[in-house]
């Protein structure tokens, strides 16, 4: 009697084990929170105080000028900037990076409210890295890091036309991304939980923005007054 062999079974495929999570993964949730922190203290502070500041151009130069010189006296000014600042500012844009380079847009499939936001905040979060690391750059460690910037000066370098369209969308950006970052930071700490308390603090959040831009675009107007108007 002839036999039957019975097939061979195949093997079981084999399931590689589920990749462990890095550092960064398993800490997401602090970092993100430690993140918005950064962005608003002391970062958006620094942002309004900054502007409040630099907006002593509106009453002239001799104002500007006192209002510089008084700044660059401040004890332990460079330690207050690095740890204060710099180190917070550091953080704040390289998170910010990995958070942009890591989430998916797609705003083309789901275009919302929400999502076409953090789209823009992502985009205005590179836009004020640029600007910031430029106005940085220009006035605080090449010609100003051991004097105090003067009306002139400063004048004379954003009244140039390209300078000026760039300090525009700088400033822009800039304000965006703190208003709408202030917007985020109240719903990632728990503060608007409802959908009506999002709703309010979005507007409020918006016209901060609106005013924030309107005081920097009127400081950049004021210097280019004070240069005798735009250079080509």
């Amino acid at each position: 009697m002839a036999t039957v062999t019975a097939p061979t079974p195949e093997p079981a495929p084999t399931v590689a084990p589920a990749a462990r999570p890095g550092w960064v993964q398993r800490n997401h949730f602090w970092l993100r929170r430690l993140h918005s922190l950064t962005g608003i203290v002391p970062i958006g502070g620094f942002l309004l105080f900054h502007f409040y500041e630099n907006g002593a151009i509106l009453y002239g130069q001799q104002a500007y000028d006192e209002m510089a010189q008084g700044a660059r006296g401040v004890r332990y000014l460079q330690a207050i900037e690095v740890l204060l600042i710099f180190l917070p500012l550091l953080y704040h844009a390289l998170y910010g990076l990995f958070i942009a380079a890591y989430a998916r847009n797609n705003t083309m499939s789901y275009n919302y409210g929400r999502n076409n936001l953090f789209m823009w905040q992502r985009a205005t979060g590179v836009i004020a890295l640029l600007f910031i690391l430029y106005h940085v750059w220009q006035f605080r460690f090449t010609s100003f890091w051991t004097t105090s910037p003067t009306t002139g000066a400063v004048a004379a370098t954003i009244s140039y036309a390209p300078i000026f369209l760039f300090y525009i969308i700088g400033v822009v950006g800039v304000s965006f991304h703190f208003g709408n970052g202030l917007w985020t930071f109240l719903i990632t700490w728990g503060i608007t939980v409802g959908q009506r308390s999002q709703r309010i603090s979005q507007v409020i959040t918006t016209a901060i923005s609106i005013i924030v831009s309107l005081v920097g675009i009127g400081i950049a107007v004021a210097f280019v007054v004070q240069a005798g108007g735009l250079t080509f």
